[in-house]
């Protein structure tokens, strides 16, 4: 009697390599998810089952929410064999079978796919060993400590635009903000920076804030998918297995459109690269180009796809606090709309009321720490910018020389 699926993915994963830091590690966890996910078909909670039972041996451990999105992306991944194929298994004896002959090779090695090469990662980093954040802080042309998250998207998205804020991967959004004229209210989503625990994201391209049927999950109606996607400006480049310090070096010296960087509040560096590909299949055709390169120095190419979550700076993640209140329904909201209504539902606008910094019952975690904005950026490496104190005393100077030609 055949044991069931479960039963057989756990068997599987028994055999599959551990994910090691340092060592391949998101590469293994991607296989895995992609064996249960795919390869078994299992739902998401038998999926997560198996996949923390083989977690246990891993190091350091995924934590759930890591693992969800390892099932998330397996499910959106690009499938290279039908789903089930590990389920169905073999219908007859293997003994028997009359095994095929391949042919003889004919002298052309097929090419090999990159793959992360510390040391190419780690001499490139020590052309520049002085890199660290405040490095980075320096050459930011916005000031990242004074953004809150309202501010930060709206350097990146344009009026109209729609935005779709997470505190859940499983989830449609919690909000899908809509910009629209300046002024804005920046502390909209200063709500969000504490309590939530697994910490906040947003999809990284504009959409169009509606629900579309999602072919690829079977006319399932989504407003995260890329039939909502209403421009493909940005690609995200994320690296769970370079050392922070050496990937952060190489970023500053690539000749790249870097719009932003940030910490995930874990274990990697969050890169948003302005691309603006006129459509869907213009955006692929630059990620392949830049696949290969950023691969071997450290970037997840599963993460490079243009319907990405990336993290939302200015928010905390992992905190402990009280239970979480029940979730609201799914809804729009524009980013000047008040937080508060009265018992008739209307809105409750105190514009010129002092706004009062509610209590903090939330602790420890860590903060998903903006370091690098800039709105418009040139096709020039960071490490090649000027700081924002070598450009005010340049332009202290040249006050100066245009004072002193005033008065004579």
């Amino acid at each position: 009697m055949t044991p069931p699926r479960r039963d057989r993915a756990r068997l599987y994963l028994r055999k599959c390599p551990l994910a090691i830091s340092g060592q391949g590690g998101h590469r293994a966890a991607f296989r895995a998810a992609c064996a249960v996910v795919r390869g078994f078909e299992l739902d998401e909670a038998e999926a997560l089952a198996v996949l923390q039972e083989w977690n246990r041996g891993c190091q350091p451990p995924w934590s759930e929410a890591e693992l969800r999105h390892k099932i998330q992306s397996a499910k959106t991944a690009q499938a290279t064999k039908p789903d089930g194929y590990l389920a169905r298994g073999n219908r007859k004896p293997f003994a028997g079978r009359r095994r095929k002959l391949r042919p003889l090779p004919t002298g052309k090695a097929s090419p090999q796919k990159p793959v992360f090469q510390p040391a190419i990662l780690q001499q490139i980093a020590m052309k520049l060993p002085q890199v660290d954040f405040e490095y980075v802080r320096a050459r930011s042309p916005k000031y990242p400590e004074t953004q809150t998250p309202v501010t930060f998207l709206q350097h990146l998205f344009r009026r109209g635009e729609w935005v779709v804020v997470f505190d859940d991967l499983k989830s449609q959004g919690l909000f899908a903000c809509q910009w629209g004229e300046p002024p804005y209210d920046t502390a909209g989503l200063n709500h969000l920076i504490h309590g939530c625990p697994d910490g906040v994201w947003y999809l990284c391209n504009p959409v169009d804030g509606e629900f579309h049927p999602n072919p690829r999950l079977g006319g399932k109606r989504s407003r995260r998918s890329e039939e909502s996607v209403t421009a493909w400006r940005y690609m995200v480049l994320e690296s769970d297995e370079a050392n922070a310090q050496h990937w952060l070096a190489a970023l500053v010296q690539m000749p790249l459109r870097i719009a932003a960087i940030y910490t995930s509040g874990g274990r990697s560096i969050h890169v948003l690269v302005r691309v603006d590909a006129p459509s869907k299949v213009d955006w692929d055709t630059k990620a392949r180009e830049l696949k290969p390169l950023l691969t071997i120095l450290g970037a997840d190419p599963a993460a490079m796809t243009a319907v990405r979550l990336t993290r939302l700076p200015g928010c905390y993640r992992g905190e402990q606090g009280p239970p979480a209140p029940k979730r609201p329904p799914l809804r729009k909201r524009w980013v000047d709309e008040p937080l508060k209504y009265d018992a008739n539902g209307d809105p409750i606008w105190t514009p010129d009321e002092p706004r009062v910094q509610p209590i903090n019952h939330w602790v420890g975690g860590k903060l998903q720490e903006l370091l690098y904005l800039n709105s418009e950026p040139a096709l020039q490496p960071i490490c090649q910018m000027p700081t924002r104190d070598e450009i005010h005393q340049q332009w202290t100077i040249e006050k100066r020389h245009h004072n002193r030609g005033c008065c004579e």
